[in-house]
Formats: structure tokens, C-alpha cells, sequence
């Protein structure tokens, strides 16, 4: 199942992102790699399903290890 990557982006909003994973029996791992017109880029990424306890605590990690913004 897509979560992102099939998403229409001006009518899709986080809550139907929600919803859909709700709706999946299975597990989902979805990501999407944009660049921006600022010429930064955005990587969204979407996990669900059941006892994702390791993949949060990696991803914690992986944030954990960015500079802090001021």
C-alpha cells in the first residue's frame, strides 16, 4: 500500500494520510523525495503497522543526530 508516493498533494491532507493507514491490515513503509523550488529538499517518509517500537527508536536516533536549529 502507498501512503505517499500515490498521494495528490493538493487534495490530500496528514488526517487522510491517517485514515488510509488505519484502513491497511498490512505493513506499510512509503516514502517520498522532493526538491523544493527554495532548492532545499523534503523527504516524507510513512510507517504503520504493528510493534514499530525499533524502527521509531532508529529514526529517534537518526533525529537526535542533527544539529540543532537556531
Amino acid at each position: 500500500m502507498k501512503l505517499l508516493s500515490h498521494a495528490n498533494f493538493e487534495h490530500t491532507t496528514l488526517q487522510h494520510v491517517i485514515e488510509k493507514a488505519e484502513g491497511s491490515s498490512k505493513q506499510v513503509f512509503d516514502l517520498i523525495h522532493l526538491s523544493l523550488d527554495s532548492g532545499q529538499e523534503l523527504i516524507l517518509l510513512a510507517v504503520a503497522g504493528p510493534n514499530l517500537d525499533a524502527v521509531g527508536m532508529i529514526l529517534e536516533g537518526v533525529r537526535n543526530l542533527q544539529p540543532e536549529a537556531k
